[in-house]
């Protein structure tokens, strides 16, 4: 009897070994979904800048360009800086316009804020009754003070210009037009996302 008790009691440990390994493993992958879920979470609190509205283009005296953003993400927005950067979408000659600028105030969720460009008429007269296409690129920097996370977001379009005197739309690029911009910026010297 105190062999098959021995016996026993080895496969007992044995048993209780391996539950207490499965039960481990187990606590192991809820804390992993767990970490995983929250850091999807923050994610999908973050900060994040959308276009209200389709840009307003004014043609009055000069050239300008309105884009009106709003902050759909949870968390508030800080240090918010933009560099805006406007040319000819035959991607021939320096840009009409490169400007960078920043608001210093929190942009809260559903907060609206508006960027305008002025292209001063010297670089594109706005009484022409044809004026070119444009590329217009917006880069927008900001940090979530709540995460202590900063953000970069790229938006692309383009200003089919005016033709026979009516004012073109603008849309998004497309991923072909795209790499061309991109290689723009290369032969030119621009990136974007340095700020000066």
């Amino acid at each position: 009897m105190g062999k098959s008790s021995n016996v026993f009691m080895k496969w007992s440990s044995v048993i209780a070994t391996i539950a207490t390994t499965v039960l481990a493993l187990t606590a192991l992958i809820t804390v992993y979904l767990t970490v995983a879920a929250w850091k999807v979470q923050q994610d999908a609190s973050r900060p994040y800048f959308v276009l209200r509205e389709s840009p307003k283009i004014d043609l009055v005296n000069n050239l300008s360009l309105e884009l009106k953003f709003n902050n759909v993400g949870i968390h508030p927005a800080v240090n918010l800086s933009s560099e805006t950067i406007v040319f000819d979408d035959r991607l021939s000659g320096k840009p009409i316009h490169h400007d960078e600028s920043a608001i210093v105030n929190e942009i809260y969720k559903d907060a609206a804020l508006s960027l305008v460009m002025i292209i001063p008429s010297n670089e594109l007269d706005p009484k022409q009754p044809n004026i070119n296409a444009q590329y217009v690129v917006v880069d927008l920097q900001y940090a979530d003070p709540i995460l202590n996370k900063s953000y970069n977001q790229t938006i692309y379009m383009n200003w089919n210009g005016v033709q026979a005197g009516k004012l073109q739309p603008t849309v998004h690029v497309r991923v072909e037009e795209k790499e061309k911009i991109l290689d723009y910026f290369q032969t030119h010297g621009i990136d974007p996302k340095i700020r000066s």
